[in-house]
């Protein structure tokens, strides 16, 4: 995939324009202010374009000083919000500044959000900001025996601009932990095959990659992990409308808590990215290259590779209501599929003239504001559909759909916000005959749960205080697992990294009569409380306290029956997200 990604790149610095700048890291305190800000003011500065992640920072930037240099009133905790989004976007301003009173030394952090930044005396011909990434989290669990648990994130940032012409952005991280035992000894330490008679699960941890297991004598585990966890890409503007970027990193598509589209959890992959803006369209084109079949305990090798193309098509069609259509294909070959790359085909007509060898999945997704505190949101999915089976309600196997609807209430009281969400997914979604089912470096790319599950999502968030927050996040999960039958482990369609073998035995078990939780009936509850303190621009300090209870069947030799953990964390962060295991 390289060589044609590569050569599409290059060839198009011969079209530069303008460039809208880096993106803003996703799961960052911009993205829960940009979505009150769409909600409250949508309709007295046009924020566009929200269900595509990440954002350009110049987008933002030209959002929060248009608002700040307006005449509405503000309190001081949405001032500080703004301030926070000018601060974070500062090499894009036009008419503020963003400037600390008292450098460190006098040249480090000379703007808040920047340990080292340094540019050219005449505005826009080039910057460079660099950032230290530190994240240092300890804890404990009641679950697993007893568990000490730790991250810890040690690594550095590097963005800059050229001309306004060309972006570039780098972070690299290096990152210890002992996950929650739910994570590491199920995902990460878990069995690895799903052969006739064996165990199914397959080994990750999530988010990420490539990873090693070690212990510890002197706390006294076996399961702690280590990683790298490097991210990059160059970004440019191409004939006014067109932003282009090559490199590794994630996306997210949607508006909610999850993704039914494409999510950030699973690892990083290497992208080509097509963003086509006009009137009020937005054209996103994404060509990936995914990886499978890593086996953690077996030797170093290159990994198979597979590859996915997505279009997502997106219409304001006014400041309160968007309209949004979308289509992607996996698919293994041992290059780039050329005939995927036209972006403004419809890749199932492509897929059926290639003989049906891929994974397409088609839908739309929509999202409304209402009175200036309102939001309703939702997604749905296609994966493969037969309208005769459908109408006749037989349960066919393979007629798979995807069905996301959500809310959002801003200022329910000041600084007080509520989101509420439902997703469901129904049995062999996001499968495939072979390797074509929709993950990457075994991780699903959607929603965490895979498939054959409906799940309730709530989230509270407070700030009473321009640098104190508070966040409650509760979910429930009914889930429909698979058992063992006659000493052979059943696939009832949870496990999306299992092959459905085109509806055939022994990979399914019924062509018919398969409807959603069939299987052994499991559920999950998940409740968090976290309490986060900024000192300083992108200095946290968190204390979170969780609960999560478990009765799914996992595999034959590692059942999960009623498995309760109350775990508790502090943590101490700088330019980074926190790490989160919300599943």
């Amino acid at each position: 995939m390289r060589k044609p990604l590569l050569t599409l790149f290059f060839a198009a610095f011969s079209v530069l324009a303008f460039t809208q700048g880096t993106s803003i890291n996703l799961n960052t305190d911009s993205y829960i202010f940009m979505n009150r800000l769409d909600i409250k003011y949508a309709q007295v500065i046009p924020i566009e374009f929200t269900a595509d992640k990440p954002y350009s920072r110049a987008d933002v930037a030209r959002v929060a000083e248009s608002l700040l240099l307006s005449n509405i009133r503000f309190n001081k905790v949405e001032k500080s919000q703004l301030q926070y989004l000018v601060d974070e976007n500062s090499e894009w301003l036009d008419s503020l500044h963003s400037r600390t009173a008292r450098p460190l030394f006098k040249v480090l952090y000379t703007e808040p959000a920047s340990f080292f930044s340094v540019s050219s005396k005449k505005k826009g011909l080039w910057d460079l900001r660099i950032n230290p990434l530190i994240g240092v989290t300890i804890g404990g669990e009641s679950g697993g025996g007893g568990r000490f648990l730790f991250d810890r994130s040690l690594g550095l940032e590097v963005r800059g601009d050229i001309k306004q012409v060309l972006s570039f952005y780098f972070n690299a991280t290096g990152n210890d932990e002992r996950a929650p035992y739910y994570v590491s000894q199920i995902n990460t330490l878990g069995p690895q095959t799903y052969a006739t008679g064996s165990t199914y699960i397959f080994r990750n941890v999530p988010g990420e990659s490539y990873y090693k297991i070690y212990s510890s004598s002197i706390f006294k585990f076996k399961d702690g992990v280590d990683y790298w966890d490097a991210r990059g890409y160059v970004k440019a503007h191409i004939l006014k409308y067109i932003d282009l970027s090559f490199g590794r990193d994630k996306f997210f598509i949607g508006d909610g808590m999850r993704s039914l589209i494409l999510s950030d959890y699973s690892a990083p992959y290497l992208f080509l990215k097509f963003d086509v803006k006009f009137w009020r369209f937005n054209y996103e084109n994404i060509f990936a290259q995914l990886n499978y079949g890593y086996v953690q305990s077996g030797p170093d090798m290159l990994l198979p590779t597979k590859y996915m193309a997505v279009h997502h098509l997106t219409l304001n069609t006014s400041p309160w209501l968007t309209l949004g259509l979308f289509e992607t294909v996996i698919f293994e070959r041992s290059q780039f599929e050329i005939s995927y790359l036209n972006p403004v085909i419809f890749y199932k007509a492509v897929e059926s003239s290639l003989g049906n060898p891929d994974k397409v999945s088609i839908g739309g997704d929509f999202k409304i504001n209402a009175a200036h505190h309102f939001q309703i949101y939702g997604q749905a999915l296609l994966n493969e559909f037969n309208a005769r089976h459908f109408f006749a309600h037989d349960g066919w196997w393979a007629n798979k759909w995807a069905i996301q609807a959500g809310a959002k209430y801003v200022d329910i009281a000041p600084g007080l916000d509520a989101q509420l969400e439902f997703n469901i997914v129904r049995p062999y979604t996001y499968t495939a005959d072979g390797t074509d089912n929709f993950t990457n470096y075994n991780q699903p790319l959607a929603d965490p749960l895979g498939a054959n599950f409906y799940e309730i999502i709530m989230n509270l968030r407070y700030q009473p205080m321009p640098k104190w927050s508070f966040n409650a996040k509760f979910f429930v999960a009914k889930v429909g697992t698979d058992t063992l039958i006659n000493g052979a482990m059943s696939n009832y369609g949870s496990n999306i990294l299992l092959p459905d073998g085109g509806g055939s035995t022994p990979f399914i078990q019924n062509q018919l009569g398969n409807h959603l939780l069939q299987g052994a009936v499991g559920s999950i509850a998940y409740f968090e409380f976290l309490t986060s303190y900024q000192p300083w621009h992108n200095i946290y300090i968190d204390a979170s306290i969780l609960y999560r209870s478990d009765n799914t069947v996992k595999s034959p030799n590692n059942p999960i029956s009623s498995q309760s953990s109350f775990m508790f964390n502090i943590g101490f962060r700088i330019n980074l997200a926190r790490r989160t295991y919300e599943f």
